[in-house]
């Protein structure tokens, strides 16, 4: 099965949880059809009809809740509707809900978990609250949740294992707690707790992956666990 040409690329892959794959980027066309940075790959590997042709820059992360494909990216407009950087989107029809936290600058990782969608970004104001970097929004009203780790600078990865959301970013202290660049948070109560978990990598971390045992760290920098 061949996945289809790109003419640009691809930044995020998220299954559709039917054989299939939306994918985020900067890209004009995908198998020869006009798709702007955000299209949807069926399981046969063609170009689905599903078009909400986002404007602006890159698509920077999608998350698939049932029948919702949450999207991130430098987009304003996006589904036929004025989205600012955050949108969900029908799955069937490509356009966009009602759900609209309007973040003041760019959201560049997304996860959903539970009632919640978590969002990590430039911003420092989401949903009408101050949040640097880091917030929990209700999944289906959009609305800026109490829960609030705190970051002193922006987050830009987020991995999640179970209860437990790693971040990656630039940040120094998060949770009241103080953590270079790379945490791990419990996230199993309203009330976020760092764990001890603290790698403390020198330089940013730009890319995360798991195993049942591992977590896996990609990025700038030279030492990292207490190895070099």
């Amino acid at each position: 099965r061949a996945f289809p040409a790109v003419t640009g690329f691809v930044r995020f892959v998220e299954p559709d949880g039917s054989g299939g794959w939306y994918i985020g980027g900067a890209f004009s066309h995908v198998g020869g059809i006009p798709r702007n940075n955000l299209a949807h790959i069926l399981a046969d590997g063609s170009v689905g009809s599903w078009n909400p042709n986002p404007d602006g820059r890159s698509v920077s992360a999608i998350a698939v809740s049932g029948s919702t494909v949450y999207v991130a990216g430098g987009f304003t407009k996006i589904g036929g509707q004025p989205r600012r950087y955050l949108a969900a989107l029908d799955a069937a029809t490509g356009r966009a809900t009602a759900w609209a936290p309007e973040p003041n600058t760019w959201a560049s990782a997304l996860i959903v978990k539970g009632s919640r969608v978590y969002v990590a970004g430039d911003f420092g104001y989401i949903g009408g609250k101050d949040r640097k970097g880091l917030a929990a929004l209700d999944r289906d009203t959009g609305k800026v949740t109490d829960w609030d780790p705190g970051a002193d600078r922006n987050i830009y990865r987020l991995g999640l294992q179970g209860s437990t959301l790693y971040v990656a970013g630039q940040f120094s202290i998060i949770g009241g707690q103080k953590r270079n660049r790379l945490a791990a948070i419990d996230i199993s109560s309203d009330t976020p707790r760092v764990t001890d978990w603290n790698p403390n990598p020198d330089d940013r971390i730009i890319a995360l992956a798991f195993s049942d045992s591992a977590v896996y760290a990609g990025g700038n920098f030279e030492n990292i666990g207490g190895e070099k």
